[in-house]
């Protein structure tokens, strides 16, 4: 078990070590750290740099003493608010631990009644003072939050809610759906006390009104944030419900979104959310009805060369063979060979190989025809050799079994051309360094392509004799 301490505990030997040792504060702190963690005590979530030469008061402790402060005074200082605030962030930038102890010190409560005060001001007779200040403790929250998205309560919820029903100015929805993000992250609560404030309406209306690029940017961080299931605190979460009700929602005007703008660094955004949301066969067609695929094969013969855009442009190849039919209309579209040409161009690099293999895979599963377009396009020689340059990679190694079993499965004339590649021997060696991990897919892949192996027995029964009385 993790060991654990408290500030003052921390604090209290860095002061013994001073006053009772005459150490230099340097030489406190570093004995200190030292003797915790010769304890196994755990320190990440302690500041360690002690602010000794303001006294007994941590910085952030005294930022948010000045911030509580000044929220209180019947006349604002703006001034000296944008000032404490723009501290705060820069202490919460440096650690979590900073960020813990603001925090317990009650920081999130005074930054939400700050950001009521101020919106509900900026809503009736919008000024740059209120803006400003909405700006900068959003950017305080973002930077308080991060990694500690426990803090969010249903006030928070509601504000960003008001907020986003109530304000169209870029510069103050950005930071706002950039804080929902933040929120949601390894959070699952979070996400679903979000949800249910029907943000995803918010989220269309942007899309459809064509909000700037960087509001539709945030917008889709906050739609792949909700299809998370990240939070290991909670058994089941309702990721995959999101996900469906997102896409029914938001897949066509995303989908005409991609169209309209098919360059990077847009593209590669669009189509990792699209992707993200295809969770169900009626997903998938919705989204080929929308004309998804002709725009995916112009990307692809745009952008052959941008690493970036074939990572994301194979994901969502993936996700749309979800659908058999959408996936019999890529391949009879001609999508074999332009994969296997990707193939060979970037085959040096992992995860665009990894991710194009899956890919041969997904599009190739129960489908023969499409194993034999694959075949004459030349895809054996090239998942063999990208097998061969990435030999100590699980992603490559592991999806070019699966390419290659749903290759072979049905279509053993196959299996002499992989044979002469040298396929078994790389399989071979990926079965000796991956054995714990998928080594089950390893063999079926050897299987399939007729070598010799020994396939364990998942069950044996016991040899009791049955009664059939």
């Amino acid at each position: 078990m993790v060991r654990v301490i408290t500030q003052e505990t921390y604090d209290e030997v860095v002061k013994e070590n001073i006053d009772e040792f005459e150490m230099t504060p340097e030489e406190a702190i570093k004995e200190a750290v030292a003797q915790f963690e010769a304890q196994g005590v755990d320190l990440s979530n302690i500041i360690k740099d002690l602010a000794l030469s303001s006294g007994d008061s941590h910085e952030v402790t005294t930022i948010v003493s000045k911030l509580k402060e000044l929220a209180t005074q019947k006349q604002s200082d703006d001034e000296a608010i944008l000032k404490e605030l723009e501290a705060l962030i820069a202490e919460c930038n440096k650690d979590i631990a900073r960020r813990v102890r603001a925090g317990k010190e009650g920081v999130y409560n005074i930054l939400i009644d700050l950001l009521e005060r101020r919106s509900k001001s900026y809503i009736e007779k919008a000024n740059e003072k209120d803006e400003k200040i909405i700006i900068t403790a959003f950017n305080a929250l973002i930077a308080l939050m991060e990694m500690q998205p426990d803090l969010l309560e249903e006030k928070g919820a509601d504000l960003i809610k008001s907020l986003l029903d109530n304000i169209d100015k870029e510069s103050i929805i950005t930071p706002v759906l950039r804080w929902t993000s933040v929120c949601c992250v390894k959070h699952e609560m979070n996400r679903q006390r979000l949800f249910a404030k029907n943000i995803a309406e918010n989220l269309k209306t942007y899309l459809k009104v064509r909000a700037s690029i960087k509001v539709i940017s945030e917008s889709m961080q906050v739609i792949r944030k909700f299809t998370l299931d990240d939070d290991v605190r909670v058994e089941f979460g309702k990721a995959h419900d999101h996900a469906k009700e997102l896409g029914v929602k938001l897949l066509e005007p995303l989908t005409q979104f991609l169209k309209d703008h098919p360059l990077p660094p847009e593209v590669s955004e669009t189509m990792l959310t699209i992707a993200a949301l295809l969770v169900r066969h009626e997903l998938c067609a919705m989204v080929a009805d929308a004309g998804a695929a002709e725009a995916l094969f112009g990307i692809l013969a745009d952008n052959f060369d941008n690493v970036a855009v074939i990572v994301q442009a194979s994901k969502l190849i993936t996700a749309l063979a979800g659908n058999d039919d959408v996936k019999r209309k890529l391949v009879k579209a001609g999508i074999a060979p332009i994969i296997v040409t990707l193939l060979n161009r970037h085959s040096s690099n992992a995860i665009a190989a990894a991710l194009l293999l899956k890919a041969i895979s997904a599009l190739a599963l129960r489908e023969p025809e499409h194993s034999r377009q694959f075949f004459d396009c030349g895809a054996p020689d090239a998942m063999v050799e990208a097998m061969k340059i990435h030999p100590t990679n699980a992603s490559v190694q592991k999806n070019g079994c699966w390419a290659i079993r749903n290759m072979v499965a049905r279509c053993r004339e196959q299996n002499p051309k992989f044979h002469e590649l040298g396929v078994e021997a790389v399989l071979n060696a990926a079965y000796e360094r991956f054995s714990q991990e998928f080594g089950f897919d390893v063999k079926s892949a050897l299987r399939d392509l007729e070598c010799d192996v020994k396939l364990d027995e998942q069950w044996t029964g016991k040899g009791v004799q049955m009664d059939n009385n």
